[in-house]
């Protein structure tokens, strides 16, 4: 069951609408008749999503939504108003809102979109933490790993070295920061690289490890095999993840 808080100060619509979308079958329904309200309540449950109007006296549905989104970043928030679509969905998405629907038509097709919209920011905001907390579970894994593991940025920027490097590579810690990858790989070694990267960051699978020789603080060649994984766009990482070990006997 999927726990909505619905905040409007109309309170006819909320009856309607608690009816309309219980009788779905997928949601409880929470009702409140002011931001303020909803404020108080929040305080004390935990919903999977809120509904809001625009137009509300004290505190409009966009103030609302700043808070919320301030407070719990990750609960997804419908502005549902009878305000121009136009005028008023940029500022609701700017100001974080998961979707806009106007009040408008015939009420049984509204309800199913309502329905419908409900639905998917559920699971958009499910899939956003379980990518988060993943991001964070890798992060920590990364700033303890003995092997080299760098992050990448689509271009090819070093945005995050670990402590590892220093100690594999003799470079003083955060050297690598801002540098392209490519620049500290054996010029015979560098093609080939390029094209395994490039194929990562196309989207293509990991794959096998590829091997090269990195350039050392000494100016020798570290002989490795390494493995990346494309997280652009996911948050916490927000790069390419490649991680490369020694290997003795090539």
């Amino acid at each position: 069951m999927i726990s909505v808080l619905y905040v409007d100060d109309d309170r006819v619509l909320l009856e309607i609408s608690k009816q309309f979308l219980e009788a779905k079958g997928h949601f409880h329904i929470d009702t409140a008749e002011s931001a303020d309200k909803a404020l108080e309540i929040l305080n004390t449950r935990v919903y999977d999503a809120i509904i809001s109007d625009y137009q509300m006296p004290v505190m409009d549905g966009i103030e609302f939504l700043k808070i919320v989104h301030n407070k719990f970043p990750t609960l997804p928030v419908i502005m549902f108003s009878g305000k121009d679509r136009d005028e008023m969905a940029i500022i609701a998405y700017e100001n974080g809102a998961e979707f806009y629907l106007q009040k408008s038509g015939d009420p049984k097709a509204m309800f199913a979109e309502l329905s419908h919209i409900i639905l998917k920011s559920v699971e958009q905001s499910v899939v956003k933490r379980a990518l988060k907390e993943n991001a964070i579970r890798l992060l920590r894994q990364i700033q303890t790993a003995s092997d080299f593991v760098s992050i990448v940025d689509y271009e090819g920027q070093i945005v995050y070295d670990p402590p590892s490097a220093s100690f594999l590579l003799g470079y003083p810690q955060h050297f690598f920061i801002g540098k392209h990858i490519s620049d500290f790989i054996h010029p015979d070694d560098r093609n080939s690289f390029i094209t395994a990267f490039d194929h990562i960051r196309n989207g293509g699978k990991p794959g096998i490890p590829f091997g090269f020789r990195v350039r050392k603080a000494d100016g020798g060649y570290l002989d490795v095999d390494s493995i990346a994984m494309n997280l652009i766009g996911i948050h916490g990482v927000d790069g390419i993840v490649v991680t490369a070990w020694p290997v003795m006997n090539r």
